[in-house]
């Protein structure tokens, strides 16, 4: 007897609706329970072509009299066997007749057909199986055994594999990057990961997203398959069959996860949303979604269980994992070895694996893996690469690039906004040159900051700071303290940053933020402080770009060369303005910009002082104590006069006490520099005058003159040129 279904044979047909199974291979059905347009199994049926039944469920087991009438009618039955074929031979109607572009062809590694599968347009998308035999006939089922993986004739020479849910997506994607067409090329060049898909094979699982044990993984072990990606729909079970593929795969793994912008069920043969790309005139659409790194994360199974006859299985760290996660026990957490920027304590790490590990605590197996070999982190963006060589030894690179690609475009509406921001030509340029420098050289660490403010709210300094610098450096390499953040002794924030943004830098504590941001600014290296970690050392690599609406910012030292302070408007752009420079910069300006940098070239050296500005000096002037300032003006009158003079300490702070009202707060070592930074100069060593040794600050006359001679005759010129403050004070009126 030859029959094309199972469903051909009476007792069998009355067994299988009884227990509400379908068939789905000669010799095999299957009860189902339906989830929206998934199914999952909830119970599988097997036959021998001697009618022998196996049930995964014992509630669908057939009775002694169904088995006897079974194998007795498969008894009478002509069993054809599936025949591989390497082209398409007399397929039926519903294949011959459909668009080619919903026909999908799947192969074996020999590259022989096996499987084809038709996506039915009017079943939601669904698809039927039809397999051809070695009687000639095509039946609508699925082979005998695990299924096949879409593409699989293309793993001979692949060692990195993209695992896609369903045939569509593998189909689309291989045909992309292989750019045979030019519609191909086309859709390769706009397509927004392109680069990052290419360079490998795209695969496609079958048999539903809840059922993924379906399917002959062992095909990548075979071929030599070292990584993979898993492309699951962007639905609940599409991210759940992810777990139990890395489980089957036994192979470093990490799934492309879509994010809530992606419509429900995405993958990747659909079109990313139109909302997902700007239009700039001049230069047409840019890509201003989720980049591939952001929906990219670890997703290895972590261990295997070893047999033990006398108890419970033993769990240990699969070859693939093993390497995948980093203890550093400087800092007492773990680090993903190929995504440094996911770091974890221990109870987080437990959490994140749970899903991906036969154990509860996997960390326990990683710490005992590492045990041995000292792990290190460090933060170098002057290197690429994720090991890096550190004080002599490797170590994880925390730094991650930031994943905005360089755009073709005219940078007009850029420079136009750093043309409103900073008035002065000149101090625009220096911006300009910093502004460049961080983007486009992460391999060069400035030595001072940038500064900016205005009274004026509105202006502009957000924007500049969050909205454009931040995401160009990389979103993971910015930190945003407050001025609390920045005088406490917790100081991740600028940990493993390049650029720290301080929106507000003055409230109340201007010294103490400002003493702070010193070391932020020069120190090579930071002791990181952070809550529950344990401290550790690593580069500082910051760069700090801090605002205020207070002319008091900072107190700045007159020898300040930790800030670059331009002067910014005032005035305000036109709303109208604002809003359409920050829609260029969303759609694709920040691309442009990133060219703009890279092809700047006049870059900010290492060494570079930060540029004296106006601003600069009137803070620097403004920083001063009334006492200093008072001090500076005896300074300034000293240096007027023509004929050599010379001040004693005590008389001028004498004066200066005078002047304040006593408020004096400062030592003399405070007031002797303020009177230097003005333009005075002072003898090196206490002079004998007026009964006690003190200190004598001259003009530059009486330094010039005392310089030629040896030191006795100084100190004579010294003491025949003293003068008091009130003769100073007399003379200028």
């Amino acid at each position: 007897m030859k029959i094309k279904n199972l469903l051909d044979l009476p007792h069998t047909r009355s067994y299988l609706t009884r227990v509400g199974a379908e068939p789905r291979s000669l010799k095999a059905a299957v009860v189902k329970e339906i989830h929206g347009s998934y199914w999952k199994d909830l119970g599988i049926i097997r036959f021998t072509k001697a009618g022998v039944i196996t049930c995964t469920n014992v509630e669908h087991s057939p009775t002694d009299r169904e088995v006897q009438d079974i194998a007795a009618e498969f008894a009478t039955v002509q069993w054809p066997e599936l025949k591989p074929l390497s082209r398409l031979v007399n397929p039926p109607p519903e294949i011959a007749e459909a668009d080619p572009k919903k026909v999908f062809i799947f192969r074996n590694e020999e590259g022989l057909i096996v499987l084809v599968h038709l996506r039915v347009a009017d079943d939601q998308g669904k698809y039927r199986p039809w397999t051809y035999w070695d009687d000639g006939e095509w039946r609508m089922c699925e082979p005998d055994g695990p299924l096949p993986l879409y593409n699989a004739h293309l793993l001979k020479d692949a060692g990195v594999v993209f695992i896609h849910e369903g045939a569509k997506a593998a189909h689309h994607i291989q045909w992309l990057i292989e750019q045979k067409t030019p519609e191909a090329k086309k859709a390769f060049i706009e397509h927004p990961w392109g680069q990052e898909l290419s360079g490998a094979v795209h695969i496609g699982w079958i048999g539903g997203a809840l059922s993924p044990y379906r399917t002959d993984w062992s095909i990548l072990k075979k071929a030599g398959i070292k990584r993979a990606y898993i492309v699951a729909d962007n639905d609940e079970p599409g991210r759940s069959a992810v777990p139990a593929i890395s489980q089957q795969i036994n192979m470093v793994t990490f799934s492309v996860q879509f994010t809530d912008e992606f419509p429900s069920s995405f993958d990747l043969a659909d079109p990313f949303p139109d909302s997902m790309f700007g239009k700039i005139l001049d230069s047409g659409r840019h890509y201003i979604g989720p980049q591939f790194r952001d929906c990219l994360h670890p997703a290895t199974w972590a261990t295997n269980l070893i047999p033990n006859p006398k108890g419970k299985p033993t769990p240990v760290l699969r070859d693939s994992f093993r390497n995948m996660w980093a203890y550093i026990e400087e800092a007492d957490i773990f680090v993903c070895t190929e995504m440094p920027d996911i770091i974890r304590s221990e109870a987080i790490l437990n959490k994140h694996l749970a899903a991906f590990s036969h154990v509860a605590e996997t960390s326990r197996l990683i710490v005992k893996a590492y045990r041995g070999r000292a792990a290190r982190i460090c933060y170098r963006p002057d290197h690429e690469g994720l090991m890096v060589t550190f004080q002599g030894s490797s170590a994880i690179n925390l730094h991650i690039p930031s994943s905005i690609k360089p755009g073709q475009g005219s940078p007009d509406p850029w420079l136009e906004y750093l043309n409103y921001m900073f008035v002065n030509k000149a101090e625009r340029k220096e911006v300009e040159r910093w502004c460049a420098t961080l983007i486009a050289r992460p391999d060069i660490r400035m030595g001072y900051g940038l500064l900016l403010i205005s009274e004026r709210q509105g202006i502009g300094k957000t924007t500049l700071g969050a909205h454009i610098l931040a995401p160009l450096v990389g979103v993971q390499n910015v930190g945003y303290p407050s001025e609390n953040d920045i005088v406490s002794s917790f100081n991740a924030w600028m940990a493993g940053k390049r650029l720290v943004i301080v929106n507000e830098i003055y409230s109340g504590s201007s010294w103490k933020a400002y003493n702070s941001l010193k070391s932020v600014i020069t120190d090579r290296d930071i002791e990181v402080n952070q809550k529950y970690i344990r401290q550790y050392k690593i580069e500082n690599w910051c760069h700090v770009l801090a605002c205020s609406n207070s002319l008091r910012a900072l107190k700045m030292e007159n020898d300040d060369r930790r800030w670059y302070y331009p002067e910014i408007t005032e005035i305000p752009w036109p709303k109208n303005k604002f809003i359409e420079f920050r829609k260029w910069v969303e759609q694709g300006g920040l691309g442009i910009i990133k060219k703009w940098a890279m092809d700047y070239n006049d870059y900010v050296a290492p060494s570079d002082r930060a540029p004296m500005t106006e601003r600069k000096t009137d803070m620097i002037e403004g920083s001063r104590s009334d006492a200093q300032k008072e001090a500076s003006a005896l300074a300034a009158l000293l240096n007027d006069k023509k004929e050599p003079a010379a001040l004693l300490m005590k008389e001028i702070i004498g004066w200066v006490k005078h002047a304040v009202e006593g408020r004096v707060f400062d030592n003399d070592f405070e007031l002797r520099r303020a009177m230097i930074e003005t333009g005075a100069y002072c003898w090196p060593k206490r002079i004998k005058c007026a009964g006690h040794p003190q200190y004598v600050i001259m003009n530059e006359t009486l330094r010039d003159k005392v310089s030629r001679v040896d030191e006795p005759e100084a100190l004579v010129l010294i003491r025949e040129s003293i003068v008091k403050p009130q003769e100073l004070m007399a003379e200028s009126m």
